[in-house]
């Protein structure tokens, strides 16, 4: 079934982060209470100084450098973007609405 879900990803276009409102409550997830773990159970492993796997251009250390990819790990991770990340410990769609959430309110 994941492998179909991805056959189906990769045959669409992916949801860009302009597609995605912040609600007009804003949101509650923060850096610290929702992002920082996000990117820590999730892309890290790939994604951080010292790690193999990923470009040294894309690393998620730290807020300011999700910031400055976070139109690129909306369309990858992010709702119902599904190509990252590879591998059998995906995050639930509940997190990947977080993550959508999260990243077009801003990343506070």
């Amino acid at each position: 079934m994941k492998a179909l879900l991805l056959a189906l990803a990769a045959c669409t276009e992916p949801m860009p982060i302009d597609d995605m409102t912040c609600p007009p409550e804003g949101t509650l997830l923060t850096y610290d209470n929702f992002g920082a773990d996000f990117m820590a159970s999730h892309c890290n492993s790939c994604h951080s100084t010292g790690k193999s796997g990923a470009p040294r251009a894309y690393r998620f250390d730290t807020q300011d450098e999700v910031l400055a990819h976070k139109d690129r790990i909306f369309v990858r991770a992010a709702g119902p973007n599904l190509t990252m990340p590879p591998g059998p410990n995906d995050p639930p769609q509940a997190a990947r609405d977080q993550l959508a959430e999260w990243l077009a309110c801003g990343a506070p």
